[in-house]
């Protein structure tokens, strides 16, 4: 009797310790919140599964988040994941994972060979929902200003669904658009609104920003000059607390962002890895075409949560 207790339990312990993985996470740049989210969920989720968690921060430079993806499989990690990244960029250190039979699996950051698959909302169904936004309350007549980033395949496709609409729409003016630096973004949109103040003033009705951090930049120089939502408004993605506060505020010229469920990517990232490399099931099964969608929801006045509040259930229980 003792003797089959011994073997099962070791049998148990054998069973904890396989199912105990180890996972490098990396982001492009931990300043941008979305990215902070994504680590902070996964992290959270991975560690109540009794797995380790490699956390690394790009700063806004491929060659650092290369350089992470290269530590982690010197580390011999189970599973690498890297989020919000430009994954052309990181070609050597994807081949370097490869060799050693350790899959990257990407958040947010486009597919390509190497990579499982990409875990991320429809960056075209976000852009079009901030572009069919912005159109409807100008009227589809105005003068707006962009600022975005061409470098990231997701704020790229926004661009792409906001220029289809402004040719459906040619009573909309685009006056000028600017693409910011990635290492130092929220200072350079805020140079960007100044500058487009200067040079347009009054004839601006609108902003877009391809994410909230770059919304809460303009509408931080907006309000410095004086201007609230009835005289310009801003449109953003994403869906952070700081995008919430400023809806909130009735003054305030930030009056909608397309909220992404970040906790949902990484609690679908875990789930992916765990049916994986926990539960042997069919990774072809499980990853389908590779590209794997979680829902967005607009948010504007007329839905903004409280604060400290969201517009979607998280992954988990409190």
């Amino acid at each position: 009797m003792r003797k089959s207790l011994q073997v099962l339990f070791l049998l148990t312990l054998v069973a904890v310790v396989a199912n105990a993985l180890t996972v490098g996470i990396v982001v492009q740049n931990a300043s941008a919140l979305s990215q902070v989210r994504t680590t902070q969920a996964f992290t959270k989720m991975a560690e109540s599964k009794g797995w380790t968690v490699l956390t690394g921060d790009g700063k806004g430079s491929a060659e650092r988040v290369a350089n992470f993806i290269e530590t982690f499989v010197n580390r011999q990690v189970d599973a690498v994941v890297v989020a919000m990244a430009e994954l052309q960029a990181l070609k050597g250190a994807i081949e370097t994972a490869n060799k050693a039979g350790i899959p990257i699996y990407a958040i947010d950051s486009g597919l390509v060979p190497g990579v499982e698959c990409n875990i991320t909302s429809n960056n075209f169904v976000i852009g079009g929902e901030m572009g069919a936004y912005l159109a409807d309350r100008l009227g589809y007549q105005g003068n707006i200003v962009a600022i975005g980033m061409k470098e990231h395949h997701g704020t790229r496709k926004r661009r792409e669904a906001l220029n289809a609409i402004l040719e459906e729409y040619p009573n909309i003016k685009l006056l000028a658009d600017y693409n910011v630096r990635y290492t130092n973004f929220y200072e350079d949109a805020q140079k960007a609104m100044e500058n487009f103040l200067t040079r347009f003033g009054d004839d601006i009705d609108a902003v877009w920003a391809a994410w909230d951090d770059l919304a809460v930049a303009a509408t931080e120089i907006l309000i410095r000059y004086g201007y609230d939502r009835d005289d310009i408004f801003v449109v953003g993605a994403d869906g952070h607390p700081h995008a919430y506060a400023q809806i909130r505020n009735p003054h305030s010229p930030l009056v909608a962002t397309v909220a992404q469920e970040f906790e949902w990517f990484a609690a679908k990232a875990i789930e992916v890895i765990e049916k994986i490399h926990v539960l042997g099931q069919d990774k072809e099964l499980v990853l389908g075409n590779g590209t794997l969608y979680v829902p967005v929801t607009l948010v504007d006045p007329g839905n903004v949560p409280e604060k400290g509040g969201s517009p979607y259930e998280m992954p988990w229980k409190e």
